[in-house]
């Protein structure tokens, strides 16, 4: 029996999701330990899409360029019939993001590299290392760890984190039901070499409906590489078995080859009612599973993890009270309800849609999916859904706003109030809870420049936005806030003065501050702020808080009801 240790957070599970949170937590200096069962990173594939939120996440992080160079990526979507008819052609990538794709890389790979940056922040996953049990008081976690040779160990934690997958022991120790269902069907699938009868591009993925039931292809690293996917298949996954259904769903004369791994397994969709119980959080698959249609799992618990990272950082340190961790279940659990909503939806509605027998059917289906797709409210929908750059947190606890009327232009207190324009721009902007675009724009010495690296570090940031009407009394209020805020919350807090010139105003010449210049006024116009504003944006780079006129007393105001 070990010596029972303290820590302040325990992670179970080392996958994608488990490790992304260690890293945060080594960024936000948050002491941990993450344990895992098995010997190593998973030997498998696994999971394959990197959406382009994600990728956000993992640049933030400082992976995003590595895991860029060892993927390929894909722009586009494509559903054909047997004989090559194509009836959808949906292009994914949005112009607000550095990544206008989906990138198709195996899990394992994907894990590896963060298992690797987080040996590079000093961190190491602890392997061949059980969760046997936890018990919880009002101040801790006390769990039972068994190691290998059968030695046992308890850690006393201020915070256990489930990170252990679909089977969780966090989850069932908790009690928590795991509400929803398992599909009739099952999915088989192989990473595997296809050469097409037809020359099809590399960056596209390709889904071929049949009577017989549907089957996917995506780009995999590699010359002729896929993953190719068979939705209600029953025989064991072989070379042979994969080959009869490329011959029964797919079109004449292709063949597939070189199989790297199959498998076959069954589909659930199932979401607990609680992340958070007590001290004792879930992330991933260990709070919701989903059809992997749309290929949003490894993304929605990568996301998870990075939206609980800096909230643990915040509490561990003292800048905000525990109650903050209860955000983590409001901003995520919908998200989550909604991917299962959408992929239980789209996965039934194929089911049927593929398997329509009559040929009159069949035309009027080809019709149907010609038209609505060819519509481009329609796909740019369906693009955003698959990037998750909509996803948003507009109902959490944790965000705010505060406007002025339009009285007049310029108050007497200090502050450039807005008029009626103003504040119909500003309504135009990021609202509290919305991504942060990664805006492009054009600095004094007219370099292309984006705005999301700036906003990167874990930390909070303010924008300060000069507007278009130059004061002294304006820059005595940005000053002035930025002044406020220094005392309380020291480098947590980066502050930005946004001016719409080229140069330097004669009142900022003392600044020695974050000072970014707009001379085109690209940053002014996507956050709506022709008059003087403020936007909080969260480490995770959502807007935690925006007002105009910007107003630190407002500011503060919000700080203290969130952080206390």
């Amino acid at each position: 029996m070990l010596s029972e240790a303290q820590i302040p957070v325990l992670i179970v599970g080392a996958g994608p999701v488990g490790l992304t949170l260690a890293c945060e937590l080594r960024r936000h200096k948050v002491p941990f330990r993450i344990i895992d069962q098995a010997a190593g990173p998973t030997i498998y594939s696994k999971a394959q899409i990197l959406h382009s939120r994600t990728l956000e996440v993992f640049e933030d992080m400082g992976l995003a360029a590595a895991l860029c160079e060892q993927a390929r990526p894909a722009r586009a979507m494509n559903v054909f019939t047997p004989s090559w008819e194509r009836l959808v052609h949906v292009a994914v990538g949005e112009q607000d993001t550095a990544f206008p794709y989906m990138l198709n890389l195996s899990q394992r790979d994907t894990e590896l590299a963060l298992a690797q940056h987080l040996v590079r922040l000093g961190g190491s996953v602890e392997r061949k290392v059980l969760l046997h049990s936890f018990e919880q008081t009002e101040d801790l976690v006390r769990c039972q760890l068994g190691h290998e040779g059968g030695k046992t160990e308890t850690v006393t934690a201020r915070y256990l984190i489930g990170c252990d997958g679909a089977h969780s022991t966090v989850r069932k120790g908790l009690g928590l039901p795991f509400v929803g269902e398992t599909y009739e069907w099952r999915l088989t699938q192989a990473d595997i070499r296809i050469d097409w009868s037809s020359a099809q591009p590399k960056d596209e993925a390709i889904v071929f409906l049949s009577p017989h039931g549907p089957l996917a292809a995506f780009p995999l690293p590699g010359e002729h590489r896929y993953r190719l996917i068979a939705f209600d298949a029953t025989e064991e996954p072989t070379l042979e078995t994969f080959q009869r259904l490329m011959d029964e769903r797919g079109p004449q004369g292709c063949r597939v080859s070189d199989p790297h791994w199959m498998v076959q397994f069954t589909i659930h969709c199932r979401q607990v009612e609680r992340y958070r119980s007590g001290r004792a959080l879930l992330c991933g698959d260990a709070a919701h599973i989903h059809s992997p249609v749309g290929g949003q799992g490894l993304n929605t618990g990568v996301q998870d993890a990075y939206n609980l990272g800096w909230k643990l950082g915040l509490v561990h340190h003292g800048v905000a009270q525990d109650r903050l961790l209860d955000s983590y279940h409001a901003e995520r659990h919908p998200v989550a309800a909604e991917v299962l909503r959408s992929t239980d939806g789209a996965t039934k509605g194929m089911n049927k849609l593929v398997k329509l027998s009559s040929d009159w059917a069949q035309s009027l289906r080809n019709s149907v999916m010609r038209f609505l797709t060819s519509l481009s409210p329609i796909q740019r929908a369906a693009s955003r859904t698959l990037s998750e750059l909509d996803v948003a947190y507009h109902n959490s606890p944790i965000v705010g706003q505060v406007q002025s009327t339009p009285w007049n232009r310029h108050g007497d207190d200090g502050h450039e109030s807005p008029g009626l324009r103003d504040l119909l721009t500003f309504s135009d902007g990021p609202a509290p809870g919305k991504r942060v675009p990664d805006v492009h724009f054009v600095d004094e010495q007219s370099e292309d420049r984006r705005l999301l690296p700036l906003l990167h570090g874990g930390q909070h940031h303010v924008l300060l936005f000069d507007g278009a009407a130059a004061t002294s009394e304006g820059y005595r209020n940005l000053l002035g806030i930025v002044s406020s805020l220094s005392p309380i919350y020291g480098e947590r807090f980066v502050c930005h003065i946004i001016v719409p010139s080229r140069e330097r105003p004669e009142d900022l010449m003392g600044y020695s501050g974050s000072l970014i210049l707009d001379p085109r006024g690209e940053l002014h116009r996507a956050f709506g702020a022709r008059s003087e504003s403020l936007y909080l944006i969260r480490p995770d780079g959502y807007v935690a808080f925006r007002s105009q006129p910007a107003s630190g007393e407002t500011l503060l105001e919000f700080l203290g009801q969130i952080f206390g």
